[in-house]
């Protein structure tokens, strides 16, 4: 039995091969998930954009986007001229915040989607949008109608809650 087999077995009391149990991969918080489930990451296979152009009708651009690092990078030389950040703190978050908060300054314009202001909003670019959004908990009433919001948790169960 292959050793990581044997330590799951181990540390999950045996529901390795048990009908109905198994091991539970959390992939980290809902954003993390959902943005796997929906395929959002730089480099998408040729597979997936194939599929992705079938299921919508349009050819969908092949080239590789930035990771993290390349995007700052981009920033600073004037390749990346608008960040678009939707939630998180993304300033914070990158793994050399003084060179992001440059990075973030060079841009001619910087759009933060948000459910409440975090330090990332307040170093921006020449221009700065800051749009407020609903949270997945929050109730969206249209013409007096609570609206349902797909939510993805973390064991990949989709849930619609309503008010």
């Amino acid at each position: 039995m292959p050793t990581v087999q044997l330590l799951s077995n181990l540390m999950m009391r045996g529901n390795i091969g048990r009908r109905g149990a198994g091991l539970c991969p959390v992939r980290g918080h809902s954003n993390v998930q959902g943005d796997r489930t929906v395929g959002i990451e730089e480099k998408l296979t040729q597979a997936f954009l194939d599929r992705l152009g079938a299921a919508y009708n349009f050819e969908p651009p092949r080239e590789h986007g930035y990771d993290v690092v390349e995007t700052i990078n981009a920033m600073l030389e004037g390749k990346v001229k608008v960040f678009i950040g939707l939630g998180g703190n993304f300033s914070i978050v990158t793994p050399d915040t003084p060179r992001t908060w440059e990075a973030m300054r060079a841009c001619d314009l910087s759009v933060h989607i948000t459910t409440k202001l975090n330090r990332s909003h307040f170093v921006h670019g020449r221009d700065a949008l800051i749009l407020p959004t609903l949270g997945r908990t929050e109730i969206d009433l249209q013409n007096g109608v609570p609206q349902g919001v797909s939510v993805e948790d973390s064991m990949s169960m989709m849930h619609f809650p309503t008010a």
